[in-house]
């Protein structure tokens, strides 16, 4: 498939954006014990876990470390969205992401917009739940981390499937599976993997429901096909998640007519639940039984394993299979004459529909404002910051400008006053030798003015469509009279139409400053050369400036937008360039980054999201 063709390749070229992890000290032994714990009840008792983990935030504030409190923050929310209490662990990101966003540590605050993707996803809120996690997709494109990138794929597919949208849902599904590392935690991979054949299941269904029987058993046995054998799930070693896996295990061998493996993904699934204690995973086994039964036309003990399902999942008033499972008994019930029994069944699915609605709807409405209301607080707190930190540079700037013009002007100055003297003495040589000398030193006032000049200037970016070529063309413009005295070969490897959303003239000025760079760091070469690239990939256009110059040592590479860090000779830099460069793309929602480049010297990335036709 040309779409997971180009993401290979994509994943494989694409260089670092953001640091994975920063180096972290382990938690405090009491924080760890509460999450161990936490953990451990959140299928058991989710009221204790619950407890447990607002313990362990309580006792992450006291210890003062704000690395330790944003940790604990995002694994107790964790623990939150696992025990059903998405609107906590909505609280707890909305809390943590800005604390990391602020430590630069860009990895755990994708992770965090990760996981307020899986609490609106719980919630139902699939359109904002697809905007978040595509969001978290993008960066962790970016980062080459493809684990990551599988997990927010597969949630993806599930916000797509709650939008009514099966087929795009099996295919981005299909996409996260094939999109696996070939070295990947087995975990994951079945994880995924049940998420496809979930979806399958699902298409299979409704295209039963239509009276497409064909397309329909295809459905579940392509469900069937991409699951893990029975015989490699271990349920002596498999983590909590597990009974999920053995539950869609159990679904497709049912629709696909796999009696044996029905059976012993039905006993393992026992097995599991008693092992875990949890009363969630015994009424799933009892409700593939209720399935089984009545596939085979067993009336009597179809209606006993419906009984016993409703038992499990009453102990759980929060879960939504309840309404389903009662639906089930009524319509059993009914057809054995039993309309008392079927009347009452029907009236507590009834009840529990109502009051699951009542509760998901006022549990949505409520994390629907906090969230909106905390992203605009952190666009907010992002820009203060940004703009607080450029007047911080302004002012350093003004303390460089003044350096590098103040004895430039002061010399041009004195040797003016001397030759208005010696011209007045007739000494016409002596005169002409001064202003050879106030030549050069205005050349070099102008030089640095330029300098500046390369500099991008902060105004409220405003996301248009660009045309890319266009905008190399006048950033090439902008540098003429430099170039024309600078020979180099330009390169220029731009798509026939490729738009992008962002600000004209800022990017402009960026394009300019890289190209501006690359000359600078090739001044000692014989050969100078720049190639300029435009691709499009995943909704993101990338333009890169590739110099044939020295390259950057891995030191350079670690300090590159820190502002007033400069690999050029002392007075030939001020080291700003780069870093309002990068907050220049960021506030147009993209980035800068810059590395080695294949073949010698160095290489600038510009990422923009893509504009539609």
């Amino acid at each position: 498939m040309k779409e997971l063709q180009e993401l290979h390749a994509f994943l494989e070229d694409a260089p670092t954006q953001w640091p994975h992890r920063t180096a972290e000290k382990p938690l405090p032994l009491e924080v760890e014990r509460k999450l161990e714990l936490a953990n451990q009840y959140v299928l058991s008792d989710r009221a204790c876990a619950i407890a447990l983990g607002e313990e362990a935030v309580a006792l992450a504030r006291a210890d003062g470390d704000p690395s330790v409190l944003v940790r604990g923050l995002y694994c107790v929310a964790d623990v939150m969205w696992r025990a059903d209490r998405p609107d906590r662990a909505l609280v707890l990101c909305l809390e943590a992401q800005p604390m990391l966003e602020r430590m630069d540590d860009r990895w755990r605050a994708t992770k965090v917009l990760q996981m307020r993707g899986r609490c609106c996803l719980a919630v139902g809120e699939h359109e904002r739940a697809n905007g978040l996690l595509t969001d978290a997709a993008l960066r962790f494109a970016k980062m080459a981390d493809r684990p990551e990138l599988v997990r927010c794929r597969t949630l993806i597919a599930m916000a797509r499937s709650l939008a009514g949208e099966l087929e795009a849902a099996v295919e981005m599904a299909a996409l996260a599976t094939a999109t696996l590392p070939s070295q990947h935690h087995s975990e994951l991979d079945w994880q995924v993997r049940n998420n496809e054949a979930f979806l399958r299941l699902k298409l299979g269904e409704a295209r039963a429901a239509s009276g497409n029987a064909p397309a329909a058993a295809e459905a579940f046995a392509q469900a069937f096909a991409v699951l893990p054998s029975i015989d490699e799930i271990d349920v002596a070693t498999w983590s909590p998640q597990g009974a999920m896996v053995l539950d869609t295990v159990a679904a497709a061998a049912c629709a696909h007519g796999a009696v044996d493996t029905y059976w012993r993904a039905l006993f393992k699934l026992a097995v599991w639940s008693r092992r875990w204690r949890s009363p969630l995973e015994r009424g799933l086994a009892w409700m593939r039984l209720t399935e089984f039964h009545r596939r085979q036309h067993r009336p009597a003990a179809a209606t006993a394993c419906a009984r016993r399902t409703v038992a499990r999942f009453a102990a759980l008033p929060a879960e939504a299979r309840l309404a389903n499972a009662q639906l089930v008994l009524a319509e059993l019930l009914e057809q054995a004459g039993d309309v008392k029994g079927a009347y009452d069944a029907h009236v507590g699915a009834m009840r529990a529909q109502t009051q699951q609605q009542r509760e998901t709807t006022a549990m949505r409405a409520e994390m629907l404002a906090l969230d909106l209301e905390v992203e605009q607080e952190l666009r907010k707190t992002e820009q203060t910051l940004a703009y607080a930190q450029r007047m911080s540079n302004v002012g350093h700037l003004v303390a460089c400008v003044n350096h590098e013009l103040n004895q430039p002007m002061a010399s041009i100055r004195m040797l003016a006053e001397t030759a208005v003297e010696l011209l007045q003495q007739s000494k016409h040589a002596e005169v002409q030798d001064s202003i050879t000398a106030m030549l050069k030193l205005s050349a070099r006032v102008n030089d640095a003015a330029s300098k500046l000049a390369a500099f991008p200037m902060r105004t409220d970016a405003v996301r248009a469509r660009v045309d890319i070529a266009s905008v190399v063309d006048e950033a090439l413009a902008v540098l003429r009279s430099r170039l024309v005295h600078t020979p180099c070969t330009i390169e220029r490897e731009l798509l026939p139409a490729c738009h992008a959303l962002g600000d004209e003239g800022q990017l402009v000025r960026v394009i300019a400053n890289l190209v501006n760079n690359a000359l600078d760091a090739m001044a000692g070469s014989s050969r100078r050369r720049i190639v300029i690239e435009c691709s499009s990939s995943d909704g993101v256009v990338t333009l890169s400036v590739t110099d044939s110059g020295p390259g950057l040592t891995p030191a350079a590479r670690e300090r590159l937008f820190q502002p007033f860090f400069s690999t050029k000779a002392a007075g030939q830099g001020l080291g700003l360039g780069l870093a309002l460069s990068r907050d220049v793309m960021r506030e147009m929602g993209g980035d800068l980054c810059g590395g080695a480049a294949a073949d010698g010297g160095a290489v600038f990335e510009i990422s923009l999201p893509e504009a539609g036709a």
